[in-house]
């Protein structure tokens, strides 16, 4: 009995360091694969979002940052950086800081470098999420299955920040389960700079955790949003909050202004397709009326569900659905809901051989698949992307079983 210890130590660390070889392998390759492809991208970026954000890190570098808006200084810097004149850099200004880090790099080595850091954020978000889940799941097949999802690509190809929203995001989420909401509204605060998206998520969250965890994501949510705020107010003054927000109400006169509804699959985008008018004063009163219900549906969804996992997963379809403006690549945060529905799906029994179980796993795929993506993206209509994201949310709350016996409101693990 003694003697089969040091033989079964042996197969065990053998089998960790089988494990961690085939990661870094598939890794390595995987990143080797995407700077290849990000070289070939690279020698034409007009078509990117990237030397928006790169142009804006270049202007504080040299000391503009107090015109961090002024539209005609953002084309002047992305005349002389990046060869021509497209959309502006639209973020708050505490957001440019971070692509200094990238900045200081010719164009087309920044965004390779970019590149290599949205990758990072991916494998890191797909590392905690697998590990949260129960049963764990094997990380590398989820990532591998990432980046077959069409948004992913996207932002990838884009240049944009929306896998770091996405990794921030993840990083609330296990916090919160863990029962650490002081840290769950730190992470949530570091996303501000896609405000849009993160101040939804955190209204609920707030308005639906007991006392004790209200209290500790609302503080750690304000302690870090203040941050931003002075952070900010250092970059461009504190003139800042009457000029960022002027310049994104006018936004939409200025060319190549990037401000798209029927590209955006959220409730604006298929108020659009159906009603050919935005935010005229019937389509603001019916988008009105819709984001209310989708919140109330929320709040219930709260209330009724004893799973934490499937309340979260629709608090976050909400806040992209009721978002004011949403682009394709935004839709990278989708993989935390469908990682997390199909999770508590397969958990009910009886399980698959229900036809309910095989129509909700079909949507997920018609989302998850690229065809869809695809079409739309070619059609000019991908708002209708917003149609199975809003089955996803409807279809989502009621199905799984009320069974207190497996299920706890929000795990708290050591």
């Amino acid at each position: 009995m003694l003697s089969s210890d040091p033989t079964r130590k042996w197969t065990l660390a053998s089998g960790i360091f089988a494990a961690k070889l085939k990661a870094f392998i598939f890794l390595a390759l995987i990143f080797a694969l995407a700077a290849f492809a990000a070289t070939r991208v690279t020698a034409s970026l007009q078509g990117t979002d990237f030397p928006d954000f790169y142009c804006a890190a270049r202007m504080l570098a040299e000391g503009h940052g107090h015109e961090l808006y002024d539209a005609d200084l953002q084309r002047q810097y992305q005349a002389r950086y990046a060869g021509r004149v497209g959309t502006l850099y639209i973020h708050p200004p505490f957001e440019a800081v971070l692509y200094l880090g990238v900045a200081w790099l010719p164009l087309r080595y920044a965004y390779l470098l970019w590149s290599l850091l949205n990758l990072a954020f991916l494998t890191l978000a797909a590392l905690r999420l697998a590990r949260e889940l129960v049963p764990p799941w094997d990380w590398i097949v989820w990532f591998a299955a990432s980046l077959t999802f069409v948004p992913v690509l996207l932002c990838l190809l884009q240049g944009q920040d929306s896998l770091l929203l996405l990794l921030l995001v993840v990083l609330a989420f296990v916090a919160l389960r863990r029962g650490r909401a002081f840290a769950a509204g730190c992470w949530l605060a570091l996303g501000l700079f896609k405000f849009h998206l993160v101040l939804p998520l955190a209204v609920v969250l707030v308005l639906t955790q007991n006392r004790n965890a209200r209290s500790a994501l609302a503080k750690g949510f304000t302690l870090v949003a203040l941050a931003l705020a002075g952070l900010s107010a250092a970059i461009s003054g504190w003139s800042v909050f009457l000029v960022y927000p002027k310049f994104l109400l006018h936004l939409k006169a200025q060319p190549f202004a990037g401000i798209v509804p029927q590209a955006m699959a959220n409730l604006r985008g298929l108020v659009y397709l159906f009603f050919h008018a935005d935010l005229s004063t019937a389509t603001v009163a019916l988008l009105s009326i819709l984001s209310a219900a989708v919140l109330i549906k929320t709040l219930m969804g709260w209330k009724k569900e004893s799973e934490f996992d499937l309340a979260f997963a629709n608090t976050l379809v909400f806040a992209l659905l009721v978002s004011y403006h949403l682009n394709p690549h935004d839709l990278s945060l989708l993989l935390l809901p469908i990682a997390l529905l199909r999770n508590c799906w397969l958990k009910q029994t009886p399980r698959i051989s229900e036809p309910a179980h095989w129509i909700r796993l079909g949507l997920l795929g018609i989302l998850f698949l690229p065809p869809l993506h695809l079409w739309a993206l070619r059609a000019g209509a991908y708002a209708l992307v917003g149609l199975p994201v809003l089955a996803l949310f409807l279809g989502g709350a009621p199905m799984v079983r009320q069974d207190k016996e497996r299920q706890v409101k929000a795990p708290v693990r050591n």
